[in-house]
């Protein structure tokens, strides 16, 4: 992963940045007020055009410069310079509650786990502008006995933020997705799941990670089609990884429908062509990829096919998003 020498106890925290001076000054302070005090902060700037860096360095303890490769590149910049034992991996709008690191280092080190995860909650907005923030939702993936397969669902979605990762054999190897269309984050963590990572709850109700939602620009986030293409090339991607090392069980043939199942649904109003690729994908899977879609979809989709039931859906939308349509029936 990274050549730099490792220092025990020591944690990481590795923030990747584009244009966040907005945040940047308090995603680290969260990092500074950990109870656990053996951190370093890595501040991973991807070409910001504001005062990112210059804020950076006088709180960070190293800054470096991405080489435009997104987020992921962002991310493998900060982990060739990393020394800890230990990775934290922080969006530079986000922020740490002070417990989060002792309470995953104690689960790491008394379980020898490569990975502690946890619930995150959201960091929602005050009813008044510029307000400030209150703690959200609690949300708590779901993750199966198929750990590769829960990691590719949404159910088993969790944010890169709420892990810690302990620098092994088996994560060492691992690296992030580069380009701005990778889905970058739910890739490594399916990744280090097929090198045999050990997951590990911290099984804690308290907040960890705080998943902060405003109207500004996260450079975590990707228009929605690219969004969708990068989630259908991972799909591709872990297929055939099963494909070619197995198995391909039930679990994971349904999780590969989801995944297709969520980008041919958004590819069909926004990108005809990849929809058409992403959804002959899909149907491959057989019936699982059908038990995907909604229940009237899908009982069109055994009538006319599930392109041409698409098609009549599109259709439904985006006249229903004008207002009306007369002789437009929703499938």
């Amino acid at each position: 992963m990274a050549s730099a020498e490792r220092t025990p106890g020591l944690v990481s925290v590795i923030i990747p940045a584009f244009n966040a001076e907005r945040w940047i000054a308090d995603t680290i302070a969260s990092v500074r007020d950990q109870t656990h005090q053996a951190v370093e902060v890595i501040v991973s700037d991807d070409g910001s055009a504001d005062a990112t860096v210059a804020i950076a360095s006088g709180a960070a303890d190293r800054v470096t410069q991405g080489r435009g490769g997104g987020p992921g590149g962002a991310r493998n910049a900060g982990m060739r310079v990393a020394r800890g034992e230990f990775l934290q991996f922080l969006d530079a709008d986000d922020l740490l509650a002070p417990d989060k690191l002792a309470r995953q280092v104690a689960v790491l080190s008394s379980s020898g786990a490569d990975v502690a995860w946890e619930p995150y909650h959201y960091l929602l907005p005050r009813s008044a502008p510029n307000d400030g923030f209150v703690v959200g939702p609690r949300v708590a993936p779901d993750l199966g006995p198929d750990l590769e397969a829960s990691l590719l669902t949404a159910r088993g979605f969790v944010q890169i933020g709420a892990l810690l990762i302990r620098r092994s054999a088996r994560t060492n190897a691992i690296w992030f997705a580069e380009g701005r269309e990778a889905v970058e984050d739910v890739r490594y963590l399916v990744e280090l799941a097929m090198a045999g990572a050990r997951f590990v709850s911290s099984e804690s109700d308290e907040p960890g990670l705080l998943f902060r939602q405003h109207t500004g620009v996260r450079y975590s986030t990707r228009p929605a089609a690219t969004f969708a293409r990068g989630c259908a090339a991972n799909a591709d991607w872990a297929r055939a990884h099963w494909e070619r090392d197995g198995p391909l069980t039930p679990a994971r043939r349904a999780a590969l429908s989801e995944a297709y199942a969520f980008a041919a649904r958004q590819l069909a109003l926004l990108d005809s062509g990849a929809f058409h690729r992403v959804a002959s994908r899909g149907m491959s899977l057989g019936p699982d990829f059908l038990r995907q879609l909604p229940a009237r979809l899908r009982w069109l989709s055994k009538l006319v096919g599930y392109e041409r039931a698409e098609s009549l859906a599109v259709r439904w939308r985006r006249a229903r998003q004008m207002g009306s349509a007369p002789g437009v029936e929703r499938p």
